[in-house]
Parts: C-alpha cells; sequence; structure tokens
C-alpha cells in the first residue's frame, strides 16, 4: 500500500485556555484537513527525533529537519519509534492527531457499510490505533481498523483481515465473514495491495470460520439472514444480479411479516393472522425456489443458511396456525 505523504505547516495558535497548541494545516488529495498537537507533545517528538539521529544514520534531511517541514510520515515514524520505547500514551496522542479525521465520532458502527469512502486521517496511524486497542477495547479497536479499511482506491488488506478477527471476537458472524472475504479476495481487484501470503491465510481462515458456523453453530434467524450474502467465498450472489433481487423479495416478505406483528401486538383477528401466513409462505416459497434454481452456486455455508432460514421460518407458520390469539 502506498503511504499517504502529508505535508503540513506548522502554526502557534493561543487559545483562551492556559494551555497552547500547535495547530497543522495538512493537505492531502486536494482536501484540507487539521491536525492539531499540544506544544509539549510536539516537544516530546523533536526531542525524541533527535534520540534517533543519533542512534542511526542521516541521509539527506534529518527527521527533525522532515519534522519540521512537516512531513506527517515522519511524525508517524516518532511516534512508533517511542511506542517501541516504552511511550505508550506519547505514541497514542500522536497517531489519534494523525488519524482521527473529524467524521468517526465515538461509534463505530458508522464504518460498517463495507463501502470506501472518502476518508482523510493517516492510515497507518489507523491501523496503529487498532493494535493499540486490541488488548484493552476491542471495540474501538475495530472502530480504527475500519478506518483503516476506508480510504477510497486505497485498501488496506491487514486492517480487513483484522477487523473480520475482531468481529468475531466481539460475536458478529456476518460482519467477520465480510472483512475476511474482502481480504482473501483482494489479490482479485486490487492486486497491488494484496499480499499473496496474507490472501492465501484470508482464505484458510474464510474457509475455517465457514465450517465453524456450520458444524458449531448456534446463529438465530436474523444473523443467518445476515451472513447469507457473505457466506460465499465467491461472492455469490453478485450485487444488483438477478439472484441477489430475488433474495431480497423472500427477505421482503418477511419484513412485512414482521409489520403485521408489530401493528397486531398481543390478541390478534383473523384478518391479521391471514395475512402473516400469507407473507411466510410467500417468503419460504420464493427460498425454496432460489434454493431449486442456484445450489450449484452456492456455498455449503449458504446451503446450510438458507435451509436453517427456512426451517424457522416454516416454525413460525406453524405457531400462527394454532389459533392460540398471539403472533
Amino acid at each position: 500500500m502506498a503511504l499517504m505523504f502529508v505535508r503540513f505547516l506548522l502554526a502557534l495558535a493561543t487559545l483562551s485556555t492556559a494551555a497552547s497548541r500547535f495547530t497543522v494545516f495538512a493537505n492531502a488529495d486536494d482536501k484540507d484537513v487539521v491536525v492539531r498537537l499540544d506544544e509539549d507533545l510536539y516537544n516530546r517528538a523533536l526531542a525524541h527525533a533527535g534520540i534517533l539521529e543519533s542512534q542511526q544514520p542521516q541521509h539527506g534531511d534529518t527527521i527533525t529537519d522532515r519534522l519540521r517541514q512537516g512531513d506527517a510520515e515522519a511524525l508517524y515514524e516518532v511516534a512508533k519509534s517511542m511506542n517501541d520505547s516504552g511511550d505508550k500514551i506519547s505514541s497514542v496522542l500522536i497517531w489519534h492527531a494523525l488519524a482521527d479525521d473529524g467524521s468517526e465520532g465515538d461509534d463505530y458502527e458508522t464504518y460498517d457499510s463495507g463501502l470506501e469512502y472518502d476518508y482523510e486521517g493517516h492510515v497507518p496511524s489507523a491501523l496503529a490505533l487498532g493494535f493499540s486497542y486490541y488488548d484493552v477495547d476491542k471495540p474501538r479497536s475495530l472502530h480504527y481498523f475500519l478506518m483503516a479499511t476506508s480510504k477510497k482506491g486505497l485498501p488496506h488488506q491487514a486492517a480487513m483481515f483484522n477487523a473480520g478477527r475482531l468481529y468475531l471476537e466481539l460475536e458478529d458472524p456476518s460482519g467477520a465473514l465480510a472483512y475476511i472475504r474482502e481480504c482473501a479476495n483482494l489479490d482479485k481487484g486490487h492486486p497491488a495491495h494484496a499480499r499473496p501470503q496474507l490472501s492465501i491465510s484470508c482464505r484458510k481462515a474464510y474457509n475455517t470460520l465457514s465450517t465453524e458456523l456450520i458444524e458449531n453453530s448456534d446463529v438465530g434467524l436474523e444473523e443467518a439472514i445476515e451472513c447469507f450474502p457473505y457466506a460465499s467465498v465467491d461472492d455469490f450472489p453478485l450485487s444488483n444480479s438477478k439472484e441477489e433481487q430475488v433474495f431480497h423479495g423472500a427477505m421482503e416478505q418477511l419484513g412485512k411479516y414482521m409489520e403485521v406483528v408489530r401493528a397486531n401486538s398481543g390478541e390478534v383477528n383473523n384478518s391479521a393472522r391471514t395475512k402473516a401466513v400469507k407473507h411466510l409462505t410467500a417468503a419460504i416459497e420464493t427460498l425454496m425456489k432460489f434454493t431449486s434454481s442456484n445450489r450449484g452456486n452456492m456455498s455449503k455455508l449458504q446451503i446450510y443458511l438458507i435451509g436453517y432460514i427456512i426451517e424457522r421460518i416454516e416454525h413460525l407458520r406453524a405457531q400462527l396456525g394454532v389459533g392460540n390469539g398471539e403472533l
């Protein structure tokens, strides 16, 4: 992955509080980015850069020169060295300054769209924060791995793998399948950003996860539905394909059943019961036809999941047939 190079100009800003901060104006891909470093933190980075210079031969501009010139990669490298030397707090604060692009908030779910967007932060710093938070705050760790996968045109394979691994640890199998599959298949769509050995490892991890979900799964109906689109390493059904539309049609019928349930909680009349049964029957028939037409294209996990989904819907329909007055 090509490292993003950002040049920033340092300017001392006096705030209303007693503390002053360095304001860093950056420009990446023709978009303004503002990074703020506490003056003391910046001075610590400069001091550590001086230590690095005394330990390593310098060619051309020194790392201190690069810091003063506004080289974000130099700031990242200094933070990494500070972290390796035991100054975890300073390194994490610097990585936050570089990685946080102002859009992330506190909810990592906002990144869980599976789509690239124009992430304006520093990808290596986001990845570093993902590893830094892994042992102490897994949801926050996932948040930063997802950020690192979201730079448009610059997919990060290691971030994808670690996002998938964390989704699994957080008991979200659909997220795990989605991101581990993206990691496994990155060499097909973005070969320049894929590492062959990591692609192989991700395919093995994906196959292992698929087998475990079949043999030891206790997923519910909603989880099974969420997993299905990501349950084939060959990306079946393809997005916007006829097959995907048919599957979504069955899910729409299930959604209409839920609308009847919400509108008629508690005691219901025969009319509501008839509508509910109608929608469930339509969902079952659509899924059975889908299975019959596409069994050869589906993975073993998808065949298992769709069978489970049909079974659960049939159970719901059978309950309605008891006539106990409840949906």
